[in-house]
């Protein structure tokens, strides 16, 4: 009787033990997502010119459905109070309010044009 009492202990601190495993995984990815959004470019947008194209940008980008998994995003910004990341490539761009992280908006064509043409000379 000793012996099965002994064994079934021994059975729960490997459970508890593999548990404690896992949380420490999930926490470490929490902690991986705060890195890679800091990795970003910030783009100070002190020119009127400059806050009224990616103001535009982001008024007339369209919500995507769907679950987000992003690489690190290339360039970071601010309008007013809100917070965005920004991917941007000659052909496409796509922003996310830092504010929700599971929601992404792609640009229309000439917000791409304008935004891609502002961060290549700047």
């Amino acid at each position: 009787m000793k012996n099965l009492f002994v064994l079934f202990v021994i059975c729960g601190f490997i459970l508890a033990g593999c548990s404690e495993e896992q949380e420490s995984k999930g926490q470490n990815e929490g902690s991986s997502e705060t890195v890679t959004t800091t990795k970003a470019n910030s783009l100070e947008l002190k020119e009127t010119e400059g806050v009224g194209i990616f103001a535009k940008a982001v008024s007339d980008s369209k919500k995507e459905p769907g679950i987000v998994n992003m690489t690190n995003p290339q360039y970071k910004f601010s309008i007013c109070e809100e917070s965005y990341l920004l991917w941007i490539t000659e052909d496409s761009g796509t922003i996310m309010n830092t504010k929700d992280t599971h929601t992404i908006y792609t640009l229309s064509s000439n917000s791409v044009q304008e935004v891609y043409e502002f961060v290549s000379k700047g």
